[in-house]
């Protein structure tokens, strides 16, 4: 059955209803916002850029004020993207469908007939672009650019609507093509987990809710109570986010911007503190300084002028279980250790690593870390390092053998987790995801004893046949050892190869060079210390590997980052690689990982 949108204007993000609380708001809670706009209107243009998220911003202060003026002025940035050619790249094209969308939605009847036209066509056109280029792939819903694109590919075609043609049959096509998306989204949050690492999730979160607001707004409705598994986004976050104000390092990591001054992280923890009154969202709220975002913070914080009592984490069990994505962690709630094991169930590529079974430890700064750094999608270092198992504090088995294909390329071959290449590089759709075919890791068991958890990954199924049958890694996680605040861990690895010949490589990634006594191997960074005692095999070979240029050596080479890097990134430098004296089919590694602060006793 068609949508049916309401006759008037705006509703794209608010409907006339809306107005007067929005202009309460903007005299009352949300009244440094209002004041910021209004600053905005009276600086001058800047003389160069697009100017769509001002053109944007603008037309929200039309919304509040109802002066011609400002519209005129958010018409006159317009006017940038309308001198523009349309191009179909990632960000231009999101950023100004957003901005056209909103001018033409929100300022439609102080614009004059001939250029609200222009404007309604040329975002029709760039949402034509990035069909017609690829950013948005027949058939791939799990991961990728769609993401960023259809939410306002539907934003256009909801302020479009009748008055042009093609928009109908365009917004249709976006509705059908998210509820495809979705339902890989829901797959994910319903097991308290996200299909991405928690820096990449900021790329998809925030525009779930945007979806979810637009619909509400043109089509009536509560997305939200029809969808209550978005707010398990608050505990996924929450548990992975460490003293330092980052997030514990799984899959492609990028943070050139603070987390709470993030737009992108703020806004899924508003609508969750809103629409759900979800009290430790509301914690999330109040720690954020955000900017240049107020169209966002009267539509998705709307209830800070009756919000939610705030409560912070601190009460939450310390051990939990993220089964979606295969994440263990346990953790001190203040600015003590966070560990966590991942051994992820589905095989997902994209912005994800070959990295089953790994081991991350945070305790006052990395001490085990996940190592390399995200220089870029598929670049050197990128595709024969960053996200390869050599770079993760996992197990390494080295058939000379073995040939690493992705994509149609060969590959450095690290020995690690083979790829996946047919029938595809990555799964597509919610019948991919849940398919035996694209079944990765495990855990395969699980449990939480309050003083201490206990964690079984089996990534037996990650590494090619031919080389290695078994690989299942227990974790007991013990809490308040040495001292308090600490979480160690007595891992037991338990390895059966295919073939004798071949031998596995236990793998402990640092930041500093760490010192190699005997079986005890000791790392120290910023005020904290990790002390790893190897109980077994017994006469162990270490080997130490790092430093200026073998930082990220893999298959003979050091697979060098592309350039610097903005941001806290934790590229490390060193690894240490643990063997047993000779070659076996069967091998258990038992190693004991005692993260303490800097200056506590050695253990």
């Amino acid at each position: 059955m068609p949508k049916r949108l309401p006759t008037s204007h705006p509703r794209v993000l608010v409907r006339k209803a809306d107005i007067p609380r929005l202009r309460r708001l903007a005299k009352s809670s949300h009244r440094r916002e209002y004041d910021a706009l209004v600053a905005l209107a009276g600086a001058a243009l800047p003389t160069d850029g697009d100017c769509a998220a001002i053109a944007r911003r603008l037309a929200f202060l039309h919304l509040l004020t109802g002066k011609k003026a400002h519209a005129d002025l958010a018409i006159a940035a317009t006017r940038r993207i309308l001198d523009l050619p349309v191009q179909a790249t990632y960000f231009e094209a999101t950023n100004r469908m957003r901005a056209l969308s909103a001018v033409y939605d929100w300022c439609h009847a102080a614009i004059d007939p001939g250029t609200r036209q222009a404007i309604g066509h040329q975002a029709l056109a760039y949402a034509h672009a990035v069909h017609v280029t690829g950013e948005i792939c027949p058939g791939n819903f799990v991961a990728g650019h769609e993401v960023n694109q259809v939410p306002y590919i539907l934003a256009t075609c909801i302020a479009i609507g009748d008055e042009l043609p093609g928009a109908r049959a365009l917004m249709d096509d976006a509705l059908k093509r998210w509820a495809s998306m979705q339902a890989c989204y829901q797959h994910f949050l319903e097991r308290d987990s996200f299909q991405q690492s928690y820096s990449y999730c900021a790329a998809y979160l925030p525009e779930i809710a945007m979806v979810f607001n637009l619909k509400e707004a043109a089509f009536g409705g509560d997305e939200y109570r029809k969808n209550p598994w978005y707010r398990n986004l608050v505990a996924w976050w929450t548990y992975a986010f460490r003293a330092d104000e980052t997030f514990i390092r799984y899959g492609d990591y990028f943070c050139a911007h603070p987390v709470l001054g993030n737009t992108a992280y703020w806004l899924p923890f508003a609508a969750c503190a809103g629409r759900y009154r979800d009290a430790l969202a509301r914690w999330w709220v109040e720690r954020f300084q955000i900017k240049e975002s107020e169209p966002e913070a009267f539509i998705f914080e709307p209830q800070r002028e009756r919000p939610v009592s705030a409560r912070g984490p601190e009460e939450l069990p310390r051990n939990k279980l993220f089964a979606g994505m295969g994440i263990a962690i346990a953790r001190s709630w203040d600015d003590g250790t966070v560990a966590a094991l991942k051994c992820s169930p589905v095989y997902l590529h994209n912005h994800c690593h070959r990295d089953q079974n790994s081991l991350t430890i945070f305790h006052k700064a990395d001490q085990a870390i996940d190592s390399g750094a995200y220089d870029g999608y598929e670049t050197g270092h990128w595709y024969d390092y960053y996200i390869r198992t050599i770079a993760h504090n996992t197990l390494v088995v080295h058939d000379p053998d073995e040939r690493m294909v992705s994509r149609g390329r060969e590959r450095a071959n690290d020995g690690g987790q083979r790829f996946l290449n047919q029938p595809d590089w990555a799964p597509r759709t919610i019948a991919d995801v849940r398919s035996p075919r694209w079944r990765d890791g495990d855990i395969a068991a699980w449990r939480d004893g309050g003083d201490w958890s206990y964690a079984c990954g089996d990534a037996s199924r990650c590494y090619d046949r031919k080389k290695l049958r078994r690989f299942r890694r227990h974790v007991v996680f013990v809490h308040d050892h040495p001292h308090p605040r600490a979480v160690s861990l007595l891992v037991i690895d338990d390895v059966v190869l295919a073939r004798a010949g071949l031998i596995p490589r236990w793998l402990l990634h640092t930041m500093e060079r760490p010192t190699v006594d005997g079986a005890r191997i000791v790392a120290r960074h910023g005020g904290g210390r990790l002390t790893t005692h190897v109980l077994s095999p017994a006469a162990p070979r270490v080997e130490v590997i790092g430093g200026p240029g073998e930082e990220f050596w893999s298959d003979g080479a050091n697979r060098a980052m592309s350039g610097q890097l903005r941001g806290p990134h934790t590229p490390g430098a060193w690894r240490v690689e643990v063997a047993p004296s000779a070659s076996a089919t069967s091998t258990r590694f038992i190693t004991w990982l005692c993260p303490a602060d800097v200056d506590a006793p050695l253990e």
